[in-house]
């Protein structure tokens, strides 16, 4: 293909890395909210999955369960900033699909980071924060985070608004 083909070509992705960024900051704070209600219905304090972020750096032991200023603060900077990241990375990799398949597919990104960041990264940290980090409302708090940048990136997908478009083919 030469230049001036390329440059003819329609833009296909659906979000820049810079969207991606942005929507990851706000999925990441949805992870966060969601992780510490659920924290907290099931009696492990509103802010422990926050804090246990932020104890990963100041080394606080052990996590507090309520607000504890810095490490709080210092955890949904964290939270957030590995979210707006991980959004970039989403929004670098997807493709024009269906929407049901950019919701299915955003959903399953964050279950994988869940995996990827529990039984990888995470695995040779302090057992606090694995056993945090590990609990089934990190996990649910994961897959907002999935469904968040899914449900933008299928508000954004140019083939939801032009049904009669099929994305292209790459040869």
């Amino acid at each position: 293909m030469t230049v001036e083909q390329h440059q003819r070509r329609a833009r296909t992705e659906i979000l820049s890395a810079r969207q991606g960024f942005v929507v990851g900051l706000a999925a990441g704070l949805a992870l966060a909210l969601v992780a510490g209600v659920l924290s907290s219905a099931a009696g492990a304090g509103l802010w422990t999955p926050v804090n246990a972020a932020g104890s990963f750096f100041l080394g606080v032991q052990p996590i507090p369960t309520e607000m504890a200023g810095p490490v709080t603060y210092l955890g949904l900077v964290v939270m957030a900033l590995m979210g707006g990241l991980l959004g970039m990375l989403y929004a670098t990799a997807q493709e024009p699909l269906d929407t049901p398949s950019l919701l299915i597919i955003a959903v399953y990104y964050g279950g994988v980071i869940w995996i990827v960041s529990t039984f990888a990264v995470l695995s040779w940290l302090n057992p606090e924060v694995r056993a945090v980090w590990r609990s089934w409302p990190v996990f649910a708090g994961h897959l907002v985070f999935g469904g968040v940048l899914g449900l933008y990136a299928a508000l954004r997908n140019p083939y939801r608004r032009s049904p009669g478009i099929a994305p292209e083919k790459k040869a």
